[in-house]
């Protein structure tokens, strides 16, 4: 069954379609198992979606799309989320074996590094995620700066200086000001930050108005102020979402804190047409932020059943250009929002 959602979820066409949508870089999750060398207690398949992520690679270096890998899972789980591997404790940094694990993850990617800084793969894998959304409020922040010294200095060490892919590092949910002039001068360091209204009471509950003026001006500033504190700074992840209906968004059994009707949010025959018009003008707004800083990953490209977080269904359905590079003038500055510092 694993394998044949590997098989068939994402395919040659996938990436013709990610062409032609105008679209020149796609972010890969992958989970440390993917590189094998697993515990007795560790219940994942190793190797498999290895094999898999080389596929899409070679898929991408075709049709002329640039990747950026990420460890999405490390050993222990770096947040305790279903994304990380394992739902619950966090045992990474965290715990009796928290360094431990900690230490593993430099392994898989001093691995990863020197593999994806290869000739074969150097011009394609262009970008590196050290790790996904470790949870930096949970773990520690001087825990996790620490650990990514660490990861900087390990992948650097397979690569060496001014060779292989760039690396990127997640803001922790910190926010993007407590890492200013983190590492400054490190050699190709970008920072990640995910920009989303689902996983805030306090965005989901605002009206749609003010959802568009927090894109237009607060993510847009900080996409500005961290360009020039700490240095190229990606949007990682962000959807038009804006309430968490989406079947297993909050985990397995996790039930939605939106206190909306989560009944048609499925059923894209039930959008009237002002609700595409906001979806349409969300997805410009927070282009007109992002770009900003140096660009966007949307999440996800497709999914089984919410369309809102479906780049392909968006462009179906009107909400999200057939071409994102001929999308006009944007929304922000037309509808008067004040898109600087």
């Amino acid at each position: 069954m694993l394998e044949e959602h590997y098989a068939t979820w994402v395919t040659e066409d996938t990436f013709v379609q990610i062409k032609d949508l105008g679209l020149n870089h796609v972010r890969i999750p992958i989970g440390y198992w993917a590189m094998g060398n697993l515990t007795t207690d560790e219940p994942f398949v190793p190797d498999l979606s290895w094999k898999y992520l080389l596929r899409g690679i070679e898929w991408a270096r075709k049709y002329g799309i640039r990747v950026m890998v990420e460890l999405h899972a490390a050993p222990g789980s770096q947040n305790g989320w279903n994304q990380s591997g394992k739902m619950g404790q966090i045992t990474w940094i965290n715990g009796t074996t928290g360094w431990a694990n900690a230490e593993r993850t430099l392994l898989y990617l001093q691995n990863m590094a020197a593999f994806f800084a290869s000739p074969d793969y150097m011009h394609v894998n262009t970008l590196m995620g050290l790790l996904n959304e470790p949870a930096a409020y949970a773990i520690g922040a001087d825990n996790v700066m620490t650990w990514y010294r660490s990861a900087l200095e390990a992948v650097r060490k397979s690569t060496g200086n001014g060779k292989g892919p760039w690396a990127i590092i997640h803001d922790g949910f910190l926010g993007l000001q407590a890492w200013s002039d983190f590492m400054r001068g490190s050699d190709r360091l970008m920072i990640d930050v995910h920009q989303f209204v689902v996983f805030s009471p306090r965005l989901m509950a605002m009206s749609r108005a003010a959802q568009l003026r927090t894109a237009c001006e607060e993510w847009s500033a900080d996409s500005i102020r961290s360009t020039a504190t700490f240095g190229p700074t990606v949007v990682g992840e962000f959807s038009v979402a804006t309430n968490d209906c989406a079947q297993y968004v909050n985990g397995i059994d996790g039930k939605p804190r939106w206190h909306g009707d989560c009944t048609y949010e499925n059923d894209v025959s039930t959008f009237s047409p002002e609700y595409k018009t906001f979806l349409a003008n969300f997805f410009n707004a927070q282009l007109d932020a992002f770009e900003q800083g140096i660009g966007w990953f949307y999440w996800n490209f497709k999914t089984e059943t919410n369309p809102v977080w479906s780049y392909v269904d968006g462009v179906k359905h009107g909400w999200i250009p057939k071409d994102v590079n001929d999308r006009g003038p944007g929304f922000c500055v037309p509808n008067g929002y004040n898109v600087r510092v």
